[in-house]
C-alpha cells in the first residue's frame, strides 16, 4: 500500500513537472568463496519532482531492484547445515527465512520496491524547511564522519546512494558563509525521537561547525568539525559520543590537487574509534556473520542464540586506528580511475578498492571496481582474517561443536556495473 501510495505521487508529479533517475545492472563475482560465486542486481531509481507552489516543492524516489545468485543468509544456512551444528539446528527445529518466490527472493513488494525519497521543500524567507524521508550527511571527513548524526560509510558501495530518513530538517543562512541547521526524525517504525543541530561560522577562511545530537535510548553525540586550506586541504572531525559505551571518535586529514592530466587528487587521513579494539588479530567478523540471520526454532531458542537487535549508529569496524588513503585521476574528460584504501593500524590488515569509471555516452556510465582485502604478515585481521578466526564454537555435552564460516568470506569482490541516466 505504502509503495503503492507512492508511486500514485510520482505519477502525480511527473505529469505536472518533471522525472529523473537511473537504471542500473551490477555483476559481481566473489572468487575463493564457497558456494555460489556470482551475484546480479537490477536497479530502477526514478526521481520525480513537482512544484506545487511558487515556494513549494515535492520530490519522490522510488527505488525497485532485484538480485539473483549469491546470498549470505541463504551461504551461511547452506554452511551451518553442512557443518557439527546442522543435527543439533534439526533437533531444535529451526527454520530459515524463506521467500515465496525463491528465484528473486521476493515475498511481496517490500522485498523489492522501495520509498527512499518523499519530501515537501519549503522556501519561507530565510527558513528552507525540508519535510519527509531525506537524505542526511554532516561532515568534513571521507568517507568515516564522527560527527554525523546518522552514519553510513560507503567506501565500498561507491554505487549506493545514502538511505532516506525520516525527518523535518530546518535549515538557516546567516550571510553567505554561516548558517544553522536543526533536525528532528524518527526510526522506520516511528517509536524512536531523534534530533540534532549544527551551528557553521566561518574565521579567516575556515569552517567552524559545533554540533550536538540526541539518537534516543540515551546516546547522543557532542562534535566539533573543522575545515580549512594552508597549502593543502585539511580537516578536523571530533565527536564523544555518550551511550554504552561512551567512547571518541576522531578524523584528522589532509587533500591536495596537482594539474595532472585531466585532474589529479589525493588524499590522506587518521580515523580513530574509541570503542574499538586494539589488540592484534581481533575481528568480529564471524560472530556478525553467525547472527546475520538467525533460524526460528519451534523447540526453543535457538542453538545459535537469538539474533540481535542491529544497532544502527554501530561504528562499522572493530578495531581502534585506521589509515584511510585515496586518490583520483582523470586521464581522459570521460575516463578516469581511483584507488581507495583502508588499513587497521592496529592488527594490519586492510582493504583497497581500484575503480576504473568510463562515461562510454552522454546518459550511459560504466565502471569495474574491486575490494581487495590484505594483511601484512600471517597474523590475519579484521579485513583479511585467518581460516581459525571464522570458527564459531557453540558448548555441548562432552566438547563444542564447531562449524568453519571462512568459505563465506571471499578472496575478493570484483563489481561491474553499468548505469543509464536519464
Amino acid at each position: 500500500m505504502r509503495a503503492a501510495l507512492a508511486l500514485l505521487l510520482c505519477s502525480a508529479a511527473a505529469s505536472a513537472q518533471q522525472s529523473r533517475g537511473f537504471g542500473e545492472v551490477r555483476a559481481s563475482l566473489y572468487p575463493g568463496a564457497a558456494g555460489t560465486k556470482w551475484q546480479l542486481l537490477e536497479r530502477v531509481r526514478p526521481t520525480l519532482e513537482a512544484e506545487l507552489h511558487e515556494r513549494v516543492k515535492l520530490v519522490a524516489t522510488v527505488e525497485a531492484a532485484l538480485a539473483q545468485g549469491r546470498d549470505l543468509s541463504e551461504e551461511l544456512e547452506r554452511t551451518l547445515g553442512g557443518s557439527e551444528l546442522g543435527p543439533l539446528l534439526e533437533l531444535a527445529g529451526c527454520q530459515w527465512p524463506a521467500f515465496r518466490n525463491a528465484a528473486l527472493r521476493v515475498s511481496g513488494s517490500g522485498d523489492y520496491l522501495d520509498v527512499d525519497r518523499l519530501y515537501l521543500d519549503t522556501y519561507l524567507g530565510e527558513l528552507d524547511l525540508r519535510v519527509g524521508r531525506q537524505a542526511l550527511n554532516w561532515g568534513s571527513a571521507q568517507f568515516f564522519n564522527p560527527t554525523d548524526p546518522f552514519p553510513e560509510v560507503l567506501l565500498a558501495e561507491p554505487w549506493r546512494p545514502r538511505r532516506g530518513v525520516n525527518a523535518v530538517r530546518a535549515h538557516v543562512p546567516f550571510g553567505e558563509l554561516r548558517d544553522f541547521t536543526a533536525v528532528v526524525a524518527v526510526n522506520d517504525a516511528l517509536d524512536e525521537l531523534r534530533a540534532a543541530g549544527r551551528l557553521r561560522l566561518n574565521f579567516s577562511g575556515t569552517d567552524l561547525a559545533l554540533l550536538g545530537a540526541w539518537r534516543g535510548r540515551e546516546r547522543g553525540l557532542v562534535g566539533l568539525d573543522l575545515r580549512g586550506t594552508f597549502g593543502v586541504g585539511w580537516w578536523v572531525e571530533a565527536a564523544y559520543l555518550f551511550g554504552a559505551p561512551a567512547h571518541e571518535e576522531l578524523a584528522v586529514g589532509i587533500d591536495y590537487s596537482i594539474p595532472l592530466l585531466e585532474r589529479a587528487t589525493a588524499f590522506a587521513q587518521y580515523y580513530r574509534n574509541g570503542a574499538g579494539s586494539a589488540e592484534p588479530g581481533f575481528t568480529g567478523r564471524s560472530g556478525g556473520l553467525s547472527a546475520a540471520v538467525a533460524p526460528t526454532c519451534a523447540r526453543g531458542e535457538s542453538p545459535l542464540g537469538g539474533a540481535a537487535e542491529r544497532d544502527p549508529f554501530a561504528p562499522f569496524t572493530f578495531g581502534r586506528d585506521y589509515l584511510v588513503v585515496g586518490a583520483m585521476l582523470g586521464i581522459l574528460p570521460e575516463l578516469s580511475a581511483s584507488l581507495a584504501g583502508l588499513q587497521n593500524l592496529n592488527d594490519g590488515s586492510g582493504v583497497v578498492v581500484p575503480t576504473v569509471s568510463y562515461n562510454a555516452l552522454d546518459w550511459l556510465d560504466l565502471s569495474l571496481s574491486a575490494q581487495v582485502p590484505f594483511s601484512w604478515g600471517a597474523g590475519g585481521g579484521e579485513f583479511d582474517p585467518r581460516p581459525e578466526d571464522m570458527v564459531i564454537r557453540v558448548p555441548a555435552p562432552g566438547r563444542p561443536l564447531t562449524a568453519d564460516l571462512s568459505g563465506l568470506v571471499p578472496d575478493a569482490t570484483i563489481t561491474f556495473w553499468s548505469r543509464a541516466s536519464f
